[in-house]
């Protein structure tokens, strides 16, 4: 009887929501990436993949197309050196991310890939744009994206 609320209870705590072993800790961030950004504003043009080379277009991703107006206050982010790249991905009850951007010399391409780590039964969804910054892409180099869940 003791093992079997033993067992019970591991299988409870192992699907719940916020218990299962499979999230604990951080989101991480992998490969060329400078750092994650938490950009708490509104898209005002909807896609899932984002690669954002400068100022203008950075601006012009979350400005209200009626009013030409930012409705937020946008991170500060060094286009000289960087671009930033956005993977639009969904996941339920409680998300962890793994982020990862390589680069291919051979091939002139960066990939972005992120690892979506859904756990729990609730039916709470959450969602990412996993705005990442990276060393400046090149020109004419290419980007390819990819999802997968866990």
């Amino acid at each position: 009887m003791r093992l079997l609320l033993t067992i019970i209870l591991v299988l409870v705590f192992s699907f719940s929501c916020s218990k299962s072993p499979k999230c604990w800790g951080e989101n991480q961030n992998k490969g060329i990436i400078e750092e994650s950004i938490r950009i708490d504003c509104e898209l005002t043009i909807k896609q899932q993949e984002f690669i954002i080379a400068d100022d203008s277009t950075f601006e012009q991703v979350f400005t209200n197309s009626l009013s030409g107006q930012l409705n937020c206050t946008l991170p500060i982010i060094d286009f000289n050196n960087n671009s930033l790249l956005g993977l639009f991905t969904t996941g339920s009850c409680e998300v962890k991310y793994i982020r990862e951007v390589t680069r291919n010399e051979s091939e002139e391409n960066y990939h972005y890939k992120v690892v979506v780590k859904s756990c729990g039964t609730c039916k709470k969804e959450g969602y990412a744009y996993n705005w990442v910054t990276v060393p400046k892409i090149p020109e004419n180099w290419n980007v390819t994206f990819e999802i997968e869940n866990k």
